[in-house]
């Protein structure tokens, strides 16, 4: 079948007005429909995945009860009273953590670090035993850590909550005194002794490479008999908790 040549005309002319007024529609339902994928920063990417620290610290601690009990010759145990190690300290650490996106828009924060802390914690205690004054000590220095630590940031990502697990090993001197009739006389131990450390804290982001924490923690050394001089002994458990504060840069 034909079209006649004026009536095909007619259809491709009207064809032709149709689709010049429908394709800025059909266009713009295209365009509507696109939005644009949110695109990663490969710099911000590397940092979160990898960023190395150093920070400095500084805190108090107070001694848990570790009672300082004397045996002589092997017999029975005189109990001198408690020490409860006490002081300030400081101490330099450094680390790396990673980051992974969590629930709600926050982060997970995942690490290893190190650390150092100086200073002495100590403290002593005297009792009359048997008609003798003895006396204990017992002293933290020196301590040496290494923690895993976890957390998750709020929703701006400018402050972590974080809990850390870690093995320390610190110096650990006892000492005792032991006064009667015939003058005073001393003795001591010092040892270097391993245990555990436990803390919950907070760091908040100042800007893009300094951070400020706090904390509290918890140390635990292993529990020990030492030997004070030729007749002397006594059972060594030392540990402390410890409020600090600090200052971090992050590379």
């Amino acid at each position: 079948m034909r079209f006649p040549r004026l009536e095909l005309s007619r259809i491709l002319t009207a064809t032709a007005v149709f689709m010049s007024c429908a394709a800025p529609t059909l266009a713009g339902d295209v365009i509507g429909d696109i939005t644009e994928p949110d695109v990663i920063s490969s710099g911000r990417l590397a940092r979160d995945v990898s960023a190395f620290y150093l920070g400095i610290s500084a805190g108090h601690a107070s001694g848990g009860s570790d009672e300082f009990g004397l045996r002589v010759d092997g017999g029975q145990v005189s109990g001198a009273g408690d020490v409860k190690p006490s002081g300030n300290f400081a101490g330099f650490r450094g680390g790396w953590r990673g980051t992974l996106p969590a629930r709600g828009g926050r982060n997970y924060v995942y690490g290893l670090e190190l650390g150092y802390d100086f200073g002495t914690l100590d403290d002593s205690t005297t009792n009359q035993i048997g008609g003798e004054q003895v006396s204990g000590r017992s002293a933290i220095s020196d301590v040496l850590s290494i923690r895993l630590r976890n957390g998750l940031t709020n929703r701006s990502g400018s402050v972590l909550y974080f809990v850390t697990v870690g093995y320390v090993r610190g110096d650990i001197t006892t000492s005792t005194s032991v006064t009667d009739v015939s003058g005073t006389s001393r003795f001591e131990s010092e040892d270097r002794r391993g245990g555990f450390s436990a803390s919950l804290g907070a760091e908040h982001q100042l800007n893009d490479n300094w951070s400020i924490t706090g904390e509290i923690e918890y140390l635990q050394f292993e529990s020990k008999t030492v030997e004070l001089g030729p007749t002397f002994s006594t059972k060594s458990t030392p540990s402390y908790r410890g409020l600090r504060i600090g200052l971090n840069y992050t590379f």
